[in-house]
C-alpha cells in the first residue's frame, strides 16, 4: 500500500506550526462542548420565546446530541479516506452555518432543524481535530499535547452553565448559540495556515453508510428508550420499542460491520490492539459518569441547596479546576509511564468521589460535597486527558480518524446513556422515597397534587427553590422532597462508583505500556479487514516524502510491558 495517494489523511507532512495547530483544535473542541453544556441555561428562554412546554424544549439538546453521538465514528471514518483537514473543514462550516441559523431562528421547528445539523457539524470535527493533532507532534509529546487539548476543553465545557447563563441573562438564548460563529472564523482561520492540505485521492473511497445508519439507530433507540421511562414508565410501548430496535439494530451492526470489506467500525483493530479496546470502554464509562452525574449535581445544587442556576454553575468550578492543573500532567505521566497507571487512579478517584458524595448529600452544605466534587474533577481529568493518546498510540496511523470517532463517539454514547440511565435511577428513586416519606408523615400526595407539584419543581429548576415563594398549598410536601431527592442522589452517585470501579477493573486487565521508541512501531500497520492474513501485517513506513511497505510478524502492542 503507498501512502501517496491511499491514505488521504496524512495530509503532506507534519505542520510546521504545531502550537498553531494545537490552538485551532483546542477551539473547535472547547465550542462544541460549551455549546452542550451553555444550551441548557437558556431552555427557560426558549419556551417563553416560542411558548412550548418543557418535554417539547429538551430536544433543543438532544437534537444536536443525538446526531453528534450516532455520527462520529462515520465523521472519523471520512476523514480517514477523505482527508482530515477536508472533513474538518467541513464540518466547521456546517456548524458554523447552523449556529448562525439557530440563532437567528424564526420558529422552533427551524431551531430543532439547525441543532440536528449542528450535532452533524460536531461529528465531522471532532474525530479529525483529534486526529490532525495527534498528526502535527512526534510520538513523544503526543500525549501531552492531547491532554493539553482534552484538558481546556473539558474546562471550557464545565464553565459553560456559566457562560450560558451570564448570556442568556445579560443578553438573550440567542447570543448562546450566536457565539460560535466568531470562534468558528477564527478556527476555520487557524486551521487553513496551520493544518496541511490533503494529499489527493485516485481511488473510488468506499464509506458504509448502512453502518453509519445502524450505529445511529443504536444510539437513538437506546437513549429514548431509556430516557422516555420517566414518563411513561418501563412497560410503555413508547420505551419498549426503542430498546429492541436498539437491540436488533445491534445485532445487524456487528454482523454488517464483520462482512464489510471497509468497516465503519474494524473490529479487527478493537480485538488485536488491546490498549484500543481499552481506552474506548474507558472513554465510554468516563462519559457516563461525567455528562450523568452533569445532569444530577445541578439539580442537588438548585433544589437541595437553594442554589440559582447562575450561583450553581459556580459552584461546580472545583470539578473543572483540577483538569486546568493535572491535564498536562496527566499526559507527561502517560507519555512516562503508558496509560495503564494513570488510567487507573482516575477511575479510583471516580469510584472514590461517588462515596464521598453520598456521604456529603445528607448534610444539606455546599462544603459537605466539597471533597467529591474535587475528587470527581481530579479523575475526570486523569481518565478524559490519557484515553486519546493510548488509543492512537496503538494503533496505524491510517486509522487515526476511525480511532478518533469510535473514541469521541463511545464519550458521546456513554454521555448519552449516562443522562439517560442516571437520570432514571434517580427519578425511580426519587418517586418512590417521595411517596413513602409523605405517607410517614400522615399526608397524602394525588394525582392533581402530584402534578402542580412536579411543575413547581421543575420551574425551581431554572430560577433556584425559594421555600418563601413556592406555592403555600404545597409547601409541606417540601421537606419529603428534599429528604427523597438525599436518598435519590446518594443511590446514584453510588451507581457512578460502581461504573468507575467497573472501570478500573477493566483498565488493569487491558491497558499495558506502549512500545518503546526504538521498538517496531505498530501504528505503522494498518489492519482494515479480514483480507490480511492472520500472522502477517502490511502497512507503510513514511519517511519523507517517500514511503515503503513492509511486513513482518503480527504483533499486538498492547501485550508488552
Amino acid at each position: 500500500m503507498a501512502a501517496s495517494s491511499a491514505d488521504p489523511g496524512s495530509g503532506s507532512g507534519r505542520s510546521a506550526s504545531p502550537t498553531l495547530v494545537l490552538v485551532a483544535m483546542t477551539l473547535a473542541n472547547a465550542m462544541i462542548l460549551v455549546d452542550q453544556t451553555a444550551v441548557p441555561l437558556a431552555l427557560p428562554d426558549i419556551m417563553d420565546s416560542f411558548g412550548i412546554g418543557s418535554a417539547l424544549v429538551q430536544w433543543v439538546l438532544n437534537g444536536s446530541l443525538l446526531p453528534l453521538a450516532g455520527l462520529l465514528v462515520l465523521g472519523g471514518r471520512l476523514g480517514d479516506l477523505l482527508g482530515l483537514r477536508r472533513i474538518f473543514l467541513i464540518g466547521s462550516v456546517l456548524f458554523g452555518g447552523a449556529s448562525t441559523l439557530a440563532g437567528f431562528a424564526p420558529t422552533f421547528g427551524i431551531l430543532l432543524l439547525a441543532r440536528v445539523v449542528q450535532g452533524v457539524g460536531g461529528a465531522l470535527m471532532l474525530p479529525a481535530s483529534v486526529a490532525i493533532v495527534s498528526a502535527a507532534y512526534p510520538k513523544s509529546a503526543r500525549g501531552r499535547a492531547l491532554g493539553t487539548m482534552g484538558g481546556v476543553a473539558a474546562v471550557a465545557g464545565a464553565l459553560g452553565p456559566t457562560i450560558g447563563g451570564v448570556l442568556t441573562s445579560t443578553l438573550s438564548w440567542r447570543a448562546v448559540l450566536l457565539v460560535n460563529v466568531p470562534l468558528l472564523i477564527l478556527t476555520v482561520l487557524a486551521t487553513l495556515r496551520s493544518v496541511p492540505a490533503d494529499q489527493p485521492r485516485t481511488g473510488k473511497a468506499h464509506i458504509d453508510f448502512t453502518g453509519a445508519g445502524l450505529l445511529s439507530l443504536i444510539l437513538v433507540g437506546l437513549v429514548f428508550g431509556l430516557a422516555q421511562t420517566t414518563v411513561w414508565g418501563w412497560t410503555s410501548p413508547g420505551v419498549v420499542v426503542p430498546l429492541v430496535v436498539c437491540v436488533v439494530s445491534a445485532v445487524l451492526f456487528v454482523r454488517r460491520e464483520r462482512a464489510a470489506k471497509n468497516p465503519l467500525m474494524s473490529f479487527t483493530l478493537l480485538r488485536r490492539h488491546r490498549n484500543y479496546l481499552g481506552a474506548t470502554l474507558s472513554q465510554g464509562l468516563a462519559g457516563v459518569c461525567e455528562m450523568g452525574l452533569g445532569v444530577i449535581l445541578p439539580l442537588i445544587l438548585i433544589l437541595n441547596l437553594g442554589m440559582d442556576p447562575a450561583l450553581a454553575g459556580l459552584a461546580l468550578i472545583p470539578t473543572t479546576l483540577p483538569m486546568i492543573a493535572l491535564a498536562p500532567l496527566a499526559g507527561r505521566w502517560y507519555d512516562k509511564a503508558g496509560g495503564r497507571p494513570p488510567l487507573m487512579a482516575g477511575f479510583a478517584c471516580i469510584a472514590l468521589s461517588g462515596v464521598a458524595l453520598a456521604i456529603g448529600v445528607g448534610h444539606d452544605t455546599y462544603l459537605a460535597l466539597l471533597p467529591g466534587l474535587l475528587l470527581y474533577g481530579i479523575g475526570l481529568a486523569i481518565t478524559l486527558t490519557v484515553n486519546d493518546p493510548v488509543s492512537l498510540d496503538s494503533i496505524p496511523d491510517s486509522d487515526d480518524g476511525q480511532a478518533s470517532g469510535v473514541s469521541a463517539t463511545a464519550e458521546q454514547g456513554g454521555g448519552a446513556v449516562g443522562i439517560a440511565l442516571l437520570y432514571a435511577l434517580f427519578h425511580t428513586v426519587y418517586v418512590s422515597n417521595l411517596l413513602d416519606n409523605v405517607e410517614r408523615a400522615g399526608q397524602d400526595l394525588p394525582g392533581d397534587t402530584a402534578d402542580r407539584f412536579r411543575d413547581s419543581m421543575q420551574a425551581a429548576e431554572q430560577t433556584g427553590l425559594n421555600y418563601n415563594s413556592f406555592d403555600p398549598d404545597l409547601q409541606r410536601y417540601l421537606i419529603p422532597a428534599l429528604h427523597a431527592s438525599d436518598t435519590a442522589a446518594a443511590v446514584t452517585f453510588l451507581a457512578m462508583s460502581g461504573i468507575a470501579v467497573l472501570g478500573l477493573v477493566v483498565m488493569a486487565a487491558l491497558v499495558r505500556r506502549p512500545p518503546a521508541e526504538d521498538a517496531p512501531d505498530a501504528r505503522t500497520t494498518p489492519i482494515t479487514g479480514g483480507s490480511v492474513p492472520p500472522n502477517t501485517i502490511v502497512g507503510t513506513v513514511i519517511s519523507g516524502p517517500g514511503a515503503s511497505t513492509v511486513h513482518g510478524p503480527a504483533r499486538d502492542p498492547g501485550t508488552t510491558m
